[in-house]
């Protein structure tokens, strides 16, 4: 389904410092997952096929191949083959990460400059989203600030994958010190980690719904697989802007 992509975006969404005390706000319950999350597999599978044949399978299979290309360079930076981790027990990422991503970046940019953002139409759904994945890992947070109008429209005509548009989206709401809309940012604490604050805590799951992401308790359960560190149910606020550079 959407799984080697899936995994890698969990890389994403879990800053590495340790968040000041006052940030925490409250204590959640983690819930544990159970068959009845079961459904929102049933459902994004069926959101992706929707996707394949609206759109198609790709025009272009020279941008196609490039992107995939792209995309296994991403995850094997991150530890991450053919959608498995290389290494069950420990989180292992390259030392040049940094690098790595400076480059991705920067084809992508050329890419985009070129050919404009690559839809699904263009390179199918899996390069599409191996965009998407360059994307939420680059360092230069103007560019995709700049981007989100755009990649928001494209996701509304159904010529993206919202799914991993989402997790942009938050990023770049934390990055400003907003509250996140979708729950998918994440900060290693004392004891593990913890949520930023959502903007509707108590929709979130319908939110996640929306564009195809798992219940908060799958979500959780599949952070904490990822991480080796507990998901703590706490919530913590998101830095300035100005805090955060320092």
């Amino acid at each position: 389904m959407f799984r080697p992509l899936w995994l890698v975006l969990l890389l994403s969404v879990v800053t590495c410092f340790i968040a000041p005390s006052r940030g925490v706000a409250q204590e959640q319950p983690v819930a544990k997952p159970s068959q009845a999350d079961a459904p929102w597999v049933a459902d994004a599978a069926r959101r992706r096929q929707e996707l394949i044949d609206k759109n198609g399978a790709g025009t272009d299979a020279g941008l196609q191949a490039r992107l995939l290309a792209m995309r296994d360079a991403d995850e094997a930076a991150r530890g991450v083959s053919h959608g498995e981790a290389k290494n069950k027990d420990k989180l292992q990422m390259a030392s040049n990460i940094a690098e790595i991503d400076a480059q991705l970046t920067a084809g992508l940019k050329e890419i985009v400059a070129k050919s404009g953002w690559p839809t699904i139409t263009t390179v199918g759904i899996d390069a599409s989203n191996a965009a998407m994945l360059i994307l939420t890992h680059t360092r230069d947070h103007a560019w995709q600030l700049s981007l989100l109008p755009l990649l928001e429209s494209l996701a509304d005509q159904g010529r993206i994958d919202g799914t991993p548009l989402a997790l942009v989206i938050d990023k770049e709401l934390v990055s400003e010190g907003k509250l996140q809309r979708y729950g998918t940012q994440f900060t290693r604490v004392a004891d593990g980690m913890a949520m930023y604050g959502v903007e509707n805590p108590g929709e979130l799951d319908a939110e996640r719904a929306k564009v195809g992401l798992p219940p908060m308790n799958v979500y959780k359960g599949q952070l904490e697989a990822m991480y080796h560190l507990k998901a703590t149910g706490k919530i913590v606020t998101a830095p300035s802007p100005v805090a955060a550079a320092k």
